[in-house]
């Protein structure tokens, strides 16, 4: 590339100069937005499938199914209820977390 004497250059040749570098700033700068959005979309698929794996029902009430538990935390009411009629915490595991 040849150096541009811009003190020789006219008011429209600087501005020409100008726009023209303007432009191609502004398309590497929305390619470089694009891989970033990308990579941020990436990890967040990512990031969001951990953190759901983590959360997900590890323990179901066999008396109302809508009531699971992932295992973390303080034990909901009906496990400790369960628990203390005899059942095993492992009986109320679920059919996925016993696979994995």
């Amino acid at each position: 590339m040849t150096p541009i004497e811009l003190d020789a250059c006219s008011t429209d040749e600087l501005w020409t100069l100008y726009e023209a570098i303007v432009g191609i700033l502004q398309g590497r700068l929305e390619g470089e937005m694009r891989q970033l959005d990308e990579r941020l979309v990436a990890l967040r698929g990512r990031f969001h499938a951990a953190s759901e794996a983590k959360r997900s029902p590890r323990f179901r009430n066999p008396n109302d199914p809508s009531q699971t538990w992932s295992g973390r935390g303080k034990r909901p009411r009906w496990v400790t209820d369960l628990l203390e009629t005899g059942v095993e915490l492992e009986e109320l595991r679920t059919q996925q977390s016993q696979s994995g």
